[in-house]
């Protein structure tokens, strides 16, 4: 079966809602919120493992299937394809407490090649704590037909940093009718999921494509929002599943 979206849900208008309220009177003085007092999401795939799947889980959500991409904050799942608007990237690496124990920090790849000792395995360093230090890399996007949604995370780990060092050559190859190199956030970028299995276990691993190019509206919202970019902090316990451990494939995504 080929990937299929699933379309946002239809709301209603704030007017068929609250047909009653006088808006010139009404001010957002109290609510002085930014991108700082914001969770920001990540996107996530849903993996057979994966709590969001248990019916009897706390974290359980109605509807989801193995192979989805999920927000971490709403909730809402975006089917087994989502269309990515990348507005930045950086290059990290996440300090765990041994075992998934918790958040330690986040470190740049300088500070991460000073605190670790054990580099024997290749993206998972250990600190002289046992502490696991892992390389992600880091996509700042808008979520495709789900604008709204606002800034989100994709952060790729483990076997997943082939998938996006493919996506950042592609990044400066795409090019527009005139011939010159489109910046990354001209273009729409469709991720879907294939199934993978090993000794470990099986997961489902993400693979990019282009799909087209953004509209007015789209780089209209595009330009305010990369510059509220560097006064958003990610909150990286959301990735944290203690469910699984170190070694499960849940953690690569």
């Amino acid at each position: 079966m080929p990937p299929t979206k699933k379309k946002a849900p239809v709301k209603s208008t704030v007017q068929e809602q609250l047909g009653f309220i006088d808006s010139a009177q009404d001010t957002l003085e109290d609510f002085q919120i930014s991108a700082k007092e914001m969770a920001i999401p990540f996107i996530r795939i849903l993996q057979p493992l994966s709590p969001q799947l248990e019916k009897k889980n706390e974290a359980y959500i109605d509807g989801s299937e193995a192979g989805e991409f999920f927000n971490t904050v709403s909730k809402d799942v975006y089917g087994d394809i989502i269309g990515l608007i990348p507005l930045k990237f950086e290059r990290i690496y996440i300090e765990w407490e041994p075992n998934r124990g918790g958040l330690v920090d986040y470190h740049s790849p300088e500070n991460a090649d000073r605190i670790a000792i054990d580099k024997s395995e290749f993206g998972k360093w250990k600190t002289e704590e046992g502490n696991l230090v892992q390389e992600n890399y880091v996509y700042f996007c808008l979520v495709d037909g789900h604008e709204s949604d606002g800034i989100c995370i994709l952060s790729l780990a483990s076997t997943a940093i082939k998938m996006a060092k493919e996506w950042n050559r592609l990044f400066t190859t795409q090019r527009m009718d005139n011939g010159e190199i489109a910046l990354p956030y001209y273009g729409v970028w469709d991720l879907t999921t294939v199934y993978k299995q090993n000794d470990h276990g099986n997961w489902y691993s993400p693979v990019v494509s282009f799909s087209h190019w953004i509209n007015k509206a789209q780089y209209e919202l595009i330009v305010p929002t990369r510059k509220a970019l560097p006064s958003a902090r990610p909150d990286y316990a959301q990735l944290e599943d203690k469910s699984q451990g170190n070694d499960s494939a849940e953690n690569e995504f």
